[in-house]
């Protein structure tokens, strides 16, 4: 009969229907907000060659952060009655950044947004020498300020050109595609003192950059390793993988076109 087609249609299928409910808190919890980086800094004149950026980032320790706020309002510097806007770079009090550069390294996936990318940063001092560390925050798309990385401490030389340093980060997760902007702030890490802010109203090369995690950078990647045309492999956790819900709609799909495969009138034997 009908009925006993139903039942034994559904009990040939409850291990694809348990595997897909068994992967609902796998999925949930990958919908969970986390960030995570992995971050180097260097003197910017010191390590040129791509190979060895690669290896060092490769080798540094991956930082779970504070999950990106999207939603909000941000505040511009620190102590604003502080600064001292010029026509050629940001000062306050005796510590000043003349100019910083910003490198967009690695969109996988060529949709325009990069996982990686580095901020350089020359700062300058009243004194003969000093030295000084930054810290990096990210605003999504105009979003309140989330904290993302801090350099090694460098000494810096007066006015000098030649003692900049470098922000490397690659964005592993957690971070929505879209276009982000950096404030740097300066410390003086001799009394571990923030000095100043540099914003993306100081410098339009911090401002709305393109720029995604890694995740979503590798889709595609993720995509053609783990879908291949000789062999069908199903995942339940992890990126890339096919949430409860598919599994559980792909064995309802199987189960109608059972169904359908005869008429309804249709009586087994």
């Amino acid at each position: 009969m009908l009925l006993n087609r139903i039942t034994k249609i559904i009990r040939l299928n409850i291990p694809l229907l348990m595997m897909g409910l068994l992967a609902l808190p796998s999925l949930a919890k990958a919908t969970d907000s986390t960030s995570s980086i992995k971050s180097i800094s260097y003197a910017s004149d010191a390590i040129t060659d791509t190979s060895t950026r690669d290896t060092l980032l490769k080798q540094a320790e991956t930082s779970v952060i504070t999950p990106i706020a999207k939603q909000g309002s941000r505040t511009e510097s620190g102590s604003a009655e502080k600064l001292t806007l010029t026509t050629s770079y940001l000062h306050t009090g005796n510590f000043s950044i003349y100019n910083v550069d910003t490198n967009l390294i690695s969109d996988f996936d060529y949709d325009g947004f990069y996982h990686r990318f580095s901020i350089s940063i020359d700062a300058d001092t009243s004194y003969t020498n000093a030295n000084v560390y930054a810290k990096i925050y990210l605003s999504y798309e105009g979003g309140p300020w989330n904290y993302m990385a801090s350099s090694d401490i460098y000494h810096i030389h007066s006015d000098s050109s030649l003692d900049a340093f470098t922000i490397e980060t690659e964005l592993h997760d957690g971070f929505y595609a879209g276009y982000y902007d950096v404030r740097i702030e300066l410390y003086d890490a001799d009394y571990n003192e923030w000095v100043l802010s540099y914003g993306p109203y100081d410098d339009s090369s911090i401002s709305a950059l393109p720029l995604e995690d890694s995740y979503n950078d590798n889709f595609y990647d993720n995509y053609a390793e783990h879908n291949h045309t000789e062999t069908t492999e199903v995942f339940v956790s992890g990126h890339g993988s096919m949430g409860g819900w598919s599994l559980i709609a792909l064995s309802l799909i199987f189960i109608a076109r059972k169904l359908s495969a005869k008429p309804l009138g249709f009586n087994e034997t």
